[in-house]
């Protein structure tokens, strides 16, 4: 069973009440303040690129869009991922939000779907060292890495296949396309990692950043992403419940 779709696509924005969701250079715009936007990136689409005179990536549109603001990413998405992504639109607030996220005062959740097996379902750790465009998994002298997959369950549209709902208490490069191999379970499609042929699917679904004005979490959710993957009834209760709490 897939998540239940309401006639009027909607967000829950930082406890915000329902309503239409609004576009912002071509992507939909789920929150925006004098600080920051907060987009979904469509999959196979860079965050950003050191050359990019064509627009081809977010951040290149979103100057593009925002003109007189100073767009920077706290955070980035790998080109195949898709899901929410902030961008600070000043200087202070790129220096704010960067900030937060050395303190690890964000809560990032994602979906992933691999092939179905032993349950994954626990707390995760390793030390991940980058090595060119890929990451790997070493003995000592990398960077300590933590996720917990918190649920699981089978992929309705795709056969063999299960879903994971993750929150990726650090953010290092592949960090969970890395481990899901080192565990066994490479992302479907992952090829770069092991990963058999097949549809990739990873997603940043749902994020509690630091409101800077008030100085507390605010939770980011699109219930109604019209672009996400069928996911069970489970697993969608599990994502709204997140959103809700606190």
């Amino acid at each position: 069973m897939g998540v239940a779709r309401s006639a009027a696509r909607s967000a829950v924005v930082s406890g915000a009440p329902k309503g239409p969701v609004a576009v912002l250079a071509g992507f939909p715009l789920l929150r925006r303040s004098e600080h920051e936007v907060v987009i979904v990136k469509p999959a196979d689409l860079p965050s950003e690129m050191s050359a990019d005179r064509d627009d081809r990536s977010v951040v290149a549109r979103l100057r593009k869009a925002l003109p007189g603001c100073e767009v920077e990413l706290p955070h980035r998405l790998d080109r195949p991922t898709r899901g929410l992504l902030v961008a600070a639109l000043s200087r202070d607030a790129i220096a704010r939000h960067n900030e937060h996220v050395r303190a690890r005062r964000w809560r990032k959740f994602y979906l992933a779907r691999v092939a179905a097996g032993a349950s994954l379902v626990g707390e995760h750790r390793a030390y991940l060292r980058r090595r060119g465009r890929l990451s790997t998994v070493v003995r000592s002298g990398g960077d300590p890495s933590h996720l917990e997959v918190l649920a699981e369950a089978p992929a309705p549209q795709w056969p063999g296949q299960r879903h994971l709902l993750i929150r990726l208490d650090t953010g290092r490069y592949h960090q969970i396309r890395v481990m899901c191999a080192e565990l066994g379970f490479p992302l479907t499609g992952d090829e770069a990692y092991g990963g058999r042929p097949g549809s990739f699917y990873l997603e940043h679904a749902l994020l509690e950043l630091i409101d800077l004005d008030r100085n507390e979490p605010a939770r980011v959710f699109w219930a109604d992403d019209p672009q996400r993957e069928a996911i069970s009834a489970d697993l969608a209760s599990a994502l709204a419940s997140i959103a809700a709490s606190g």
